[in-house]
């Protein structure tokens, strides 16, 4: 209760010594902090943005605020437009067919790897215990010493060669423009 008590009293005597910055000295010293960094920032004002916009539009490419004017096909054109659109979606219909055949081969490929990593981890998990033990104990172990250091290290690289194979697989597919979600 005494604590209590005591906390308040200090609370409330160092209250006064607190007080709030007004807006003015908060802009005053955020203009200082910025003369010190320095202005290496772009500003663009509106002047700019109307010059970017009519250089847009001289060179013919719409600007963002402008839609490009619309040109009513004729018919041939149209008959034309509709053709190179069906061909253009056979292709990409037949490309994405084609990544996720590819995606699924990559995925037996992963999945594979995925397994026996999987087996030599384990395997890994139990050499090192028994090299744990055998180098602690070693006086009493000394005829299993050479046996658990190798098996203990041939675990390690056998467990190092599946990742890294697993990092492979997953970075061809990537290079490939396979998606992530292909090999899940």
């Amino acid at each position: 209760m005494l604590t209590r008590v005591l906390t308040i009293a200090m609370l409330v005597g160092c209250g006064p010594s607190v007080y709030s910055q007004s807006l003015a000295e908060v802009a005053a010293k955020e203009k200082e902090r910025r003369a010190k960094v320095g202005g290496s920032a772009k500003t663009f004002t509106e002047s700019d943005l109307k010059d970017a916009a009519s250089k847009r539009a001289k060179e013919g490419s719409p600007s963002a605020g402008n839609p490009p004017p619309s040109v009513a096909p004729t018919t041939d054109a149209s008959s034309a437009q509709a053709a190179d659109a069906q061909d253009a979606s056979g292709v990409e219909s037949s490309s994405s067919e084609a990544k996720k055949s590819r995606g699924a081969e990559y995925k037996v490929r992963l999945d594979a790897t995925n397994a026996s990593l999987k087996v030599a981890e384990e395997s890994f998990r139990a050499a090192q215990q028994q090299w744990t033990i055998v180098s602690d104990h070693s006086w009493r172990f000394a005829g299993h010493y050479e046996t658990a250091r190798s098996r203990f290290e041939a675990a390690k690289k056998r467990v190092e060669l599946l990742r890294r194979e697993r990092d492979e697989i997953e970075d061809a597919a990537r290079r490939e423009g396979i998606p992530p979600g292909y090999l899940r």
